[in-house]
């Protein structure tokens, strides 16, 4: 990989590619808990966009959080805070923050940026996203999972969305979902949602409430 200018960088999103470490990539078949899966990519469309009654909550919720934008730069904290995100995951538990992430991350493959939350001094969350020239993509969140009932993932999704309004962005990528029930289900929760067909085509996606993936498995 290598930086791209921000108007290429919104090509690839647009063409259902996604981003980790130092590669690029497309699927669109996967495999989850041992079931095949089918990729569901996502954006959502900015101009229109409105909270729900509870992303409001959310927000009011975390009210008391303090949170700092700055560019993107993996440190020791982000480290250990990732260590206690990956307990979460029962099944494919990720290794290392540095399978997501490289030195470059800053600028490729557009310019990286993050929201670190905190409680006081405490680390609570940190999200990672890139900026292009009519759109921004998150990239990947960590929380701790102590903190569950504040929501973050959800909470960190709104602050980004929120600054991609700021920016005047069309579209924001949140990245994908399966088309099986999944921790990663909380992205459809949210209006103005879009699915990609794979053939270049985006469409409007009902938003879900948000299931308890758990029961379906």
């Amino acid at each position: 990989m290598e930086p791209l200018h921000p108007m290429v960088f919104d090509r690839f999103c647009e063409d259902g590619w996604c981003y980790w470490s130092d590669i690029i990539f497309r699927r669109n078949l996967w495999e989850w808990r041992g079931e095949p899966c089918r990729v569901i990519l996502l954006r959502i469309r900015l101009n229109g966009f409105q909270l729900s009654k509870s992303q409001r909550k959310c927000l009011r919720r975390n009210s008391d959080l303090r949170v700092l934008r700055r560019p993107l730069n993996i440190l020791k904290r982000h480290e250990e805070l990732f260590e206690q995100h990956a307990r979460r995951f029962h099944y494919n538990r990720p290794v290392s923050i540095y399978g997501f992430f490289s030195s470059w991350s800053h600028v490729m493959p557009s310019t990286g940026v993050e929201f670190d939350v905190f409680e006081g001094k405490r680390h609570l969350a940190s999200s990672f996203f890139h900026v292009g020239h009519r759109s921004m993509a998150g990239n990947y969140c960590i929380h701790d999972p102590e903190e569950a009932w504040r929501s973050l993932g959800t909470y960190t999704m709104l602050l980004e969305i929120e600054y991609a309004r700021y920016l005047g962005k069309e579209f924001y990528y949140p990245g994908f979902v399966y088309d099986l029930p999944s921790e990663f289900d909380y992205k459809l929760n949210f209006q103005n949602l879009e699915y990609f067909d794979w053939w270049g085509n985006w469409y409007p996606l009902e938003r879900l409430p948000v299931r308890d993936w758990r029961a379906f498995h």
